[in-house]
């Protein structure tokens, strides 16, 4: 049985999108479409086995709104129009860019808190 990973081993692996437990399997098959794998195609760890990430998820979206949310507050419009269209694009890019990373991070959150990793 190989050693169990340090808690920046797991992020480390959450950030580059890899098996939280191995390091070497993809969580998903394809990021840019969002086709992730239901277990490590290495080690076989499912990855979301109860659907727990998606509280993470949840949570996480509702941290970048609260940051645009604050941006909204402190930064007022010049040009409205201007200030939409880019406040609007700069909102989708974060949420779709983050999207894969926040579904890894969750992925490695429960790996982390899972009765396997406890000693």
């Amino acid at each position: 049985m190989t050693a169990r990973p340090s808690n920046r081993e797991i992020v480390v692996r959450a950030l580059r999108l890899q098996c939280p437990r191995c390091g070497e399997g993809a969580v998903f098959a394809r990021w840019w479409t969002y086709t992730e794998y239901k277990e490590c195609p290495r080690c076989a760890l499912p990855y979301d086995p109860r659907g727990e990430s998606l509280a993470f998820m949840y949570l996480s979206t509702a941290f970048i709104t609260g940051l645009f949310f604050i941006v909204l507050l402190t930064l007022p419009p010049q040009n409205l129009v201007r200030y939409r269209f880019g406040f609007i694009g700069a909102a989708l890019a974060a949420y779709v860019s983050t999207l894969p990373v926040r579904k890894s991070l969750a992925i490695a959150l429960n790996y982390f808190n899972s009765a396997e990793r406890s000693p």
